[in-house]
């Protein structure tokens, strides 16, 4: 079961007073003696290094427990990733109580992020692959909520919380007990209704554990190589969830997942967390006027008039995408600010989005984003270089008829390069909108494609075409550093590039069943960027456009679970309170590049713009422009 804030605020309570009591004492000798007693001060909590942030609940109890009358202001949500120098909270009241829970609030706040951000970094680096992130117990005593808490707001799965809750049967029961068997034997006997897990050590005591019956919940590898471990994939075949554990870390994670495995377990997460670093300034409050960063933008937008535009995607902040012009998919804003005759095109949303942009705009318009650092995930997992030698394999294995039999096509979040590429080749870029349409039409050219960046896109549009993967093997997942046999590449219909969006890969099966028996009744709509074991469940699966305009046309009293980005689906339960709409995962998954834009950056573009300046301009070279401008014009012609 996740953690609500209810337990998490209840394990907190004790901590907090403890905490509280070891810190003030009988008081706080500086403050008392330095400040009045009932003189208001103005706390900032300000991010100043970007991470995940978790625990916000518990810093407001922190402040409640000291002065009831300290008011705590949220700017930000736990899971949500913020940028160094943003604004995380606000605390105003009694100096002298606002300065006394300072530093307790911040230990927990910075604690539980420092756990969030570590975690992410785990669930990013094996979002391309089946593997789920998992914790362990190795947690600070008496913190086993608050850890396990912020590494569900980081994006990975709670293991058992506690030795009661699970059986799980180690290597020293084994040895004591006698055997698996025998160990297993006696746990389901005194435990009929506990799930079971049993740890092996050898591929002897993996064969063992396979044949228990009936089937074990889940079987963990112990300390394998990764050459065991694939071994011991290829043994189970899927009969058994697999868990790896022993040596996990950042740097061996993603080899680890590669195996096949469906979870991994590490303690890393949370028994070697680092801090994530946090500070509150403090200010006396000040009747002098000073300018928001939001009216600073309406000025500067105001000034600007007609000679600009802004671009805003479904995914942005609020705070930014309350001053779009535009709101909507990458594409389609791109086409939107093109009809226009603004000379600056301000491009809230991805790099790649703001390049299709630069490449589709009228001769005198300029596009900028407000921040150049916002990436996607996405679109990072897959270089042209990579892209092209993987084509020169292809190739080689349908003797040099690459060109007349394979048709590549590319997701739109992609870089220039990669469209270009398409162009070159006789493709085509798509959308999660248009895919279908896309593939049609790339068949009718030639027996084959060739999909890139996302598998997941690919392979549900292929799927619901009928194109079959295994036993019949037509859909081919290319895997760069061991590439598929010549055979195998003859074989097959649909070659898919093995990238994937690290937010839509944050939902699985298991997050429908919960949602369900939580709101039976509910639909369940997910954007075709989620694994297939996903979108096969849900009652609906489309692009971000798509999902919006299902909820607008429901009726009110519906009730959606939705798989896409936390930002929207927030958007989206503001803006149709008539309608139950919650995410599909307890874990919010953010996106990071877009979150990487703010306000305050947004702001300053435009400012920058007013007084002539030109800053973080998206401009594409020639002939990359040239030929990926081919491959969006054959999309848009279908």
């Amino acid at each position: 079961m996740p953690i609500t804030v209810e337990t998490l605020l209840t394990a907190a309570t004790p901590l907090i007073k403890l905490a509280l009591a070891e810190d003030i004492g009988p008081g706080d000798a500086t403050s008392q003696s330095t400040l009045d007693a009932v003189a208001p001060l103005h706390g900032r909590v300000v991010a100043k290094a970007p991470g995940v942030i978790a625990g916000l609940p518990v810093a407001e109890a922190v402040f409640h427990a000291v002065d009831p009358a300290l008011a705590f202001t949220a700017h930000v949500c736990d899971g949500q990733e913020v940028v160094a120098g943003e604004l995380i909270a606000e605390v105003k009241g009694p100096g002298p109580s606002l300065l006394a829970a300072e530093r307790t609030a911040l230990n927990f706040l910075q604690r539980m992020s420092g756990i969030a951000t570590a975690t992410r970094d785990f669930v990013d680096a094996v979002a391309t692959t089946r593997a789920i992130i998992l914790d362990t117990r190795k947690t600070l005593p008496g913190y086993r909520i608050l850890d396990k808490y912020a590494v569900s707001m980081g994006g990975a799965q709670n293991h058992r919380m506690a030795l009661f809750d699970m059986l799980m049967v180690k290597d020293n029961h084994t040895d004591g007990a006698g055997s698996i068997t025998a160990a297993v034997t006696r746990a389901r006997a005194a435990h009929p209704n506990l799930p079971i897990e049993v740890e092996v050590r050898t591929l002897a005591e993996l064969q063992e554990a396979l044949a228990i019956k009936p089937p074990l919940d889940r079987i963990m590898l112990d300390n394998m190589d990764l050459e065991t471990m694939q071994q011991a994939v290829r043994l189970t075949a899927g009969r058994v969830p697999l868990e790896a554990s022993g040596n996990v870390t950042l740097k061996t994670v993603a080899a680890i997942a590669e195996t096949g495995v469906d979870f991994i377990s590490t303690g890393a997460i949370t028994h070697s967390v680092i801090a994530l670093d946090l500070s509150m300034k403090i200010t006396k409050p000040t009747t002098a006027p000073t300018l928001s960063w939001e009216e600073r933008a309406r000025r500067a937008k105001a000034a600007l008039g007609d000679r600009l535009v802004i671009l805003g995607h479904h995914y942005q902040r609020d705070e930014v995408i309350q001053f779009a012009d535009f709101r909507g998919d990458s594409l389609q804003l791109a086409r939107d600010a093109a009809q226009t005759d603004a000379e600056h095109i301000v491009f809230c949303g991805v790099y790649f989005m703001a390049e299709v942009a630069a490449i589709l705009a009228k001769p005198g318009q300029h596009v900028y984003i407000p921040n150049s650092a916002a990436g996607c995930y996405l679109a990072d997992t897959a270089e042209r270089s990579q892209v092209e030698q993987a084509w020169l394999d292809l190739d080689a294995a349908l003797v040099g008829q690459a060109d007349a039999e394979i048709t590549p096509i590319t997701y739109v979040n992609s870089d220039a390069a990669l469209k270009a590429f398409c162009g070159k080749h006789g493709g085509s870029v798509c959308t999660s909108g248009n895919a279908a349409k896309v593939l049609i039409w790339a068949f009718a050219q030639r027996p084959r494609v060739f999909f890139f960046p996302d598998q997941h896109l690919g392979r549900n549009t292929a799927r619901a075409l009928g194109i079959p993967g295994r036993p019949a093997e037509e859909i081919l997942l290319w895997t760069p550093h061991r590439p598929p046999s010549a055979e195998a590449i003859r074989r097959a219909k649909v070659v898919l590039w093995p990238g994937a969006c690290n937010v839509h890969q944050r939902f699985h099966p298991s997050d429908i069943a919960a949602v369900r028996a939580r709101h039976p009744g509910i639909r369940v709509i997910v954007h075709p960027e989620c694994d297939r074991s996903v979108v096969e469940l849900a009652d609906s699966a489309g692009s971000t456009t798509h999902i919006i305009k299902e909820i607008e046309g429901a009726p009110a009293g519906s009730a959606w679970a939705v798989g896409t980005e936390t930002h929207l689906v927030l958007r989206l339960q503001r803006e149709h309170p008539e309608q139950l709409i919650v995410s599909l995962a307890e874990r919010p998954p953010y996106c990071s590049g877009m979150g990487a834009i703010t306000l305050r950056n947004l702001t300053e573009t435009l400012e920058a713009l007013a007084r002539g300046e030109f800053p973080q301009q998206v401009t594409v070279e020639a002939e990359t422009a040239q030929w990926a401008r081919v491959a969006l014009e054959r999309m848009l012609k279908l």
